[in-house]
């Protein structure tokens, strides 16, 4: 009887055992958070965002309290945050590339990403989309009207290194914004930006400001898959290869008479055997690095 008992106790201690292991395993799967980061809610009145802001490593610490770092600026964040954040990590913290404070712009909250992208990065209503088109203008209005001064407000801003990253249409935006509003930032990496919006309506922005972007301080990476064309063996409906080439010559015809040095510096990078699909994050960590790197510094890039 005894050992029947005992035997009974031990198998019980055991199964208590295991569904305890089991229960502190269930508790061990927690979200992976991404360090040092936080999430923001902002308005642009009947619109709802949000910011995922990532601080360097150190910038609480007392030594670097009084400390300004240049702010990176990312759309699409849903998915460009991570690249972005992950593809910097390593050379921020192995002290080869500038520490700066990245700020993910999200999608308007409770709109599809797809619906709200398209209507937001867009500079020109085109009626052939059946999503709404041309709302640039009023986001580029929101984010130098909320996201920029609460960012300035509430971070130790290097306001001299603010910078845009965006990608496709994202791209577009920053080329946009570069034209009409270019003391928004001083940085721009632009991910396979799709110029072919609404018949290469960009071009055109172009010649409207032609007089006014000569006294443009500007730095300007353009990162573009080699088979971003419709050509043989190409994989995209337009020739956005073409479209970048035309971009940075047109951006490198805009001289500043007053100076010896020009205003805008640009840089095109080609990436071999990337589609648009694949091309951003490429462009993400070689754009920020020709723009941080500490290593040999950019001779050509504008202070």
């Amino acid at each position: 009887m005894l050992k029947l008992l005992s035997r009974s106790a031990s198998l019980f201690a055991l199964i208590f055992l295991l569904m305890l292991s089991a229960l502190t395993s269930a508790n061990d799967n927690t979200a992976f958070t991404i360090p040092r980061t936080q999430t923001v809610a902002i308005q642009d009145n009947d619109r709802a965002y949000q910011l995922y802001i990532k601080l360097p490593k150190g910038y609480n610490s007392e030594r670097n309290k009084a400390k300004r770092y240049p702010v990176i600026y990312i759309t699409d964040a849903m998915y460009a945050f991570q690249i972005v954040s992950g593809a910097t990590r390593f050379p921020m913290n192995s002290n080869k590339m500038q520490q700066a404070i990245l700020v993910g712009i999200s999608w308007q909250k409770g709109l599809r990403g797809d619906k709200s992208r398209v209507r937001d990065y867009t500079p020109s209503i085109d009626n052939s989309w059946k999503k709404q088109t041309g709302g640039a203008d009023r986001h580029i209005a929101f984010l130098q009207q909320k996201v920029l001064p609460y960012m300035q407000q509430h971070f130790r801003e290097d306001l001299s290194q603010r910078t845009y990253v965006g990608n496709s249409l994202g791209g577009l935006l920053g080329g946009y914004i570069l034209l009409k509003k270019p003391e928004l930032f001083r940085n721009y990496v632009l991910g396979s930006p799709s110029f072919w919006w609404h018949k290469k309506v960009i071009f055109e922005v172009i010649k409207q400001h032609q007089n006014t972007l000569s006294d443009v301080k500007a730095n300007v990476f353009i990162g573009i898959g080699s088979l971003e064309h419709n050509r043989d063996g190409g994989f995209s409906n337009f020739d956005m290869v073409a479209d970048a080439q035309q971009f940075k010559a047109m951006l490198d015809n805009i001289n500043n008479p007053k100076n010896t040095v020009r205003g805008i510096n640009s840089k095109l990078l080609l990436i071999d055997e990337a589609s648009h699909e694949t091309a951003f994050p490429t462009s993400a960590i070689q754009g920020l690095y020709w723009l941080f790197n500490l290593n040999n510094g950019v001779s050509e890039k504008v202070i």
